[in-house]
């Protein structure tokens, strides 16, 4: 009995040292409280984190890490405690590795066939060099300026597998459908806005131009009946498209709601490389109404039912607007 006493006082002392985590080495716990830094002060949900129970949990992740590559796996948890699925840490070696051609990429889904009395333009996805960003607009508009005419009854614009990129060549590229007027907005947690903006094939931000065309193009009946077309893989960027024709005249959607992160990312590099690309702020429409979830449709659809009922809707609307 006596032995039993000593072994079981043994292996609670042991058991107790073992459950003691040993600290993150000086130069781990600098790095997270760097990462910490950048998420407290720029988190869209920045506010509703408890930001010394979010510290302790992160360095609690790193306990025993020697080196920062052992805190990735602390500042991969850090991203996700965030509470937004768009935010992304990127290690250094993958921010480092140029680009192959190779790489996959998604796919650019073809256009719909339509009637005649209809235009068409599919709006895909778009990263890149300025110059293939420029390429991207050119293209957009030389699309809508091929399939313009005066006799049509209004434009189906196709957002499905728009997987997002950059917003802003998309808006100028789409920006003659759109017509000239305020598009909407960016929201960050300080509550700080930013206007978006169509004006003369520009693209502005507060007044920037962020993006424009070469030589843009004008409808020959402007300020259409729009029928905007989304599924779930409709993400980013190109939520950012179908938030700028919420609240536009003569305008309805069809398909699926979107993929949910309608939100503006921004880049923050650290000390050893690594990148973390932050979710900052959320759109918001034309009438300021926030977004940073999935866009619903005006009307949910099969996939099948989406151009035919699309093309019928903007068939009834030209009649009721004339």
């Amino acid at each position: 009995m006596k032995r039993l006493r000593y072994f079981c006082l043994f292996f609670f002392v042991a058991a107790s040292c073992r459950a003691e985590p040993k600290p993150p080495s000086p130069a781990v716990r600098k790095y997270l409280e760097e990462v910490i830094s950048i998420l407290q002060a720029n988190s869209i949900n920045r506010t509703a984190i408890n930001w010394v129970a979010f510290k302790q949990q992160v360095l609690a992740k790193a306990s025993s890490a020697n080196t920062i590559e052992q805190a990735y796996p602390a500042v991969e948890a850090a991203i996700m405690a965030l509470g937004e699925k768009h935010s992304l840490f990127v290690p250094a070696r993958l921010v480092q590795r140029p680009q192959k051609p190779t790489d996959k990429q998604p796919p650019v889904y073809p256009d719909e066939p339509v009637p005649g009395d209809i235009g068409y333009i599919r709006i895909p996805w778009v990263v890149g060099s300025p110059e293939k960003l420029n390429e991207y607009i050119t293209t957009v508009q030389a699309h809508i300026r091929k399939r313009d005419k005066p006799a049509l009854k209004g434009w189906i614009v196709d957002l499905r597998g728009n997987m997002g990129g950059n917003m802003w060549p998309m808006l100028a590229g789409v920006g003659p459908i759109l017509g000239e007027d305020t598009l909407g907005y960016c929201f960050d947690s300080y509550a700080t806005k930013t206007a978006w903006r169509y004006e003369k094939g520009k693209a502005l931000a507060d007044g920037d131009v962020e993006a424009e065309a070469a030589n843009y193009y004008t409808l020959k009946s402007p300020n259409p009946v729009v029928a905007v077309l989304t599924d779930t893989l409709t993400a980013s960027s190109g939520e950012a498209v179908a938030v700028a024709f919420k609240a536009r005249k003569h305008t309805r959607s069809f398909g699926a709601g979107t993929c949910g992160v309608s939100t503006v990312r921004n880049r923050f590099y650290l000390s050893d490389g690594s990148l973390i690309l932050l979710t900052t702020a959320v759109f918001a429409d034309r009438r300021q109404v926030r977004y940073g979830h999935s866009l619903a449709p005006d009307e949910p659809l099969r996939p099948a039912e989406v151009v035919p009922r699309a093309i019928q809707w903007i068939r009834e609307e030209y009649q009721a607007k004339h």
